[in-house]
């Protein structure tokens, strides 16, 4: 029994030397397993470009240029205006109830007085008062000269 766990006790001290002495070596040759860099700065660029494709669709108005309705986007897709301020001026289109919401945007006259009769229905803000100051300036530049 003594012989046997002086077996043990000597097998199992060479073995951890020896185990010791790869390990070792098996460090040197081995490269850490891990991510790469290029993903921590692929993965948010990809979102990034994703993100903003989605923004540039959603920003789009429909594709309906047969409507009254279709005839305003177009204009406002001629004289840059878009997003909020083109929402906007659908929705004083309509509050003021003009048959072809396209003739708002033909002379400063009309828009004013457009923009007069809707501001009697629905209520406007500070902040949609100013993108009307805007959109009355881009718009109207030749208006405004004479």
């Amino acid at each position: 029994m003594a012989f046997l766990n002086s077996v043990i006790q000597h097998t199992a001290l060479l073995a951890e030397t020896h185990l010791t002495e790869l390990a070792d070596q098996y460090q040197d040759a081995v490269i850490e397993p891990g991510t790469s860099w290029w993903w921590y700065a692929w993965i948010p660029a990809t979102i990034i470009l994703l993100g903003g494709l989605a923004m540039r669709f959603a920003d789009q108005a429909p594709a309906i240029t047969n409507t009254p309705l279709g005839m305003l986007r177009e204009l406002c897709s001629t004289h840059r205006i878009k997003g909020k301020s083109r929402v906007l001026l659908e929705e004083i289109a309509v509050a003021a109830a003009i048959e072809n919401p396209a003739t708002i945007l033909l002379n400063s006259r009309r828009f004013d007085e457009a923009t007069a009769i809707a501001a009697r229905r629905i209520t406007l803000d500070t902040r949609q008062k100013a993108l009307l100051g805007i959109i009355r300036r881009r718009v109207f530049v030749d208006d405004a000269a004479s």
